[in-house]
């Protein structure tokens, strides 16, 4: 049940982050919280790890909503850590389960960061790597999952250009 509702949040976290809601971080957050006990209670050490952090760059997220970034040191300091930390777990991982995990903090990263188009690309890159890695692992409501938010990103990515392109075209700038 526990997995059912980690995987349903972080679904929502993506698409209210797509529509640039406030509420996708403050989901993410809960997620975050959520994925920890699960984590934990499977014993899975590295993805409790990797949850705290995701959790502290969830909440730079939500502080920055639609501000300018305060406090970068500290996020800065999180990723930090969360690499090496990843390097030194997962050195001897599968370079798949390395990679996917390396993209998720980083397109999370560079949303916080609003830096968007790079951060939902990089996103989108990961929802793919997942969604065959979890369906090679019969994993199949996880894999269905992540295809869901494929569509997730691609929406998101469409709709940053399209209002890309509205921008320049309301200034003259086309």
């Amino acid at each position: 049940m526990l997995q059912i509702a980690v995987a349903g949040l972080y679904f929502i976290n993506k698409v209210l982050l797509s529509l640039n809601k406030k509420s996708g971080w403050q989901i993410g957050i809960l997620a975050s919280v959520l994925a920890v006990f699960y984590f934990f209670s499977l014993k899975m050490y590295l993805l409790v790890g990797l949850e705290v952090g995701f959790m502290a760059i969830q909440t730079f997220g939500l502080l920055n909503h639609k501000e300018e970034a305060k406090h970068e040191n500290l996020l800065y300091l999180v990723m930090s850590l969360l690499l090496i930390l990843l390097y030194f777990v997962l050195k001897n991982s599968p370079f798949l389960e390395f990679s996917i995990s390396l993209d998720f903090i980083l397109a999370i990263f560079f949303l916080a960061k609003k830096k968007i188009i790079i951060g939902w690309i990089i996103m989108l890159l990961g929802h793919f790597m997942m969604a065959y890695f979890t369906f090679q692992n019969q994993q199949h409501f996880f894999a269905f999952m992540q295809v869901l938010s494929i569509f997730v990103a691609l929406f998101a990515i469409w709709r940053i250009r399209k209002f890309s392109i509205q921008w320049y075209k309301t200034r003259n700038l086309f």
